[in-house]
């Protein structure tokens, strides 16, 4: 369990049964500074961003969304009449680069505030080499596959 971590280090992580160094970055309200400027790279993360990557990396398995990962990849594919994959495809296919972490804060009117973190692995792919993956989960829960934008 990570006590304490800077946006911007790496981390070894398994992605897909091999190990894989990503860096750990938070884009979410802990990452501006008292006047809303970007703060420099290596800031800490909060208490609730690590509780969230704590989470993340303790439950998680990319092993356990090869079917979703891949049924992504074979849309793309066949947006562009390209080749299909298969699930034991996706160690040449995906490079995982990255977890962003999102806790941020928002306003509902008139019902006050909702924390809402999200988190998510990001990397490179072959189906989609101009944008990359986001395997996305929000509130502990999978939420989905995207282009790398995606819950930025």
């Amino acid at each position: 369990m990570l006590e304490a971590w800077n946006s911007g280090d790496t981390l070894t992580v398994q992605a897909f049964g091999q190990e894989t160094e990503v860096s750990i970055f938070s884009v979410g309200d802990n990452c501006f500074d008292e006047n809303g400027d970007y703060k420099e790279e290596g800031f800490p993360l909060n208490r609730e961003e690590l509780d969230c990557l704590n989470w993340f990396l303790k439950h998680v398995d990319l092993s356990d969304y090869r079917r979703e990962i891949t049924a992504y990849c074979n849309k793309m594919y066949e947006a562009i009449g390209d080749t299909v994959i298969m699930e034991s495809d996706l160690e040449q296919e995906i490079q995982i680069t990255g977890i962003a972490v999102n806790i941020s804060e928002i306003t509902q009117s008139g019902d006050g505030s909702l924390v809402y973190p999200e988190i998510s692995f990001m990397g490179e792919c072959k189906c989609e080499p101009e944008h990359g993956i986001c395997i996305g989960f929000r509130d502990q829960k999978f939420l989905g596959i995207h282009a790398q934008d995606w819950t930025l």
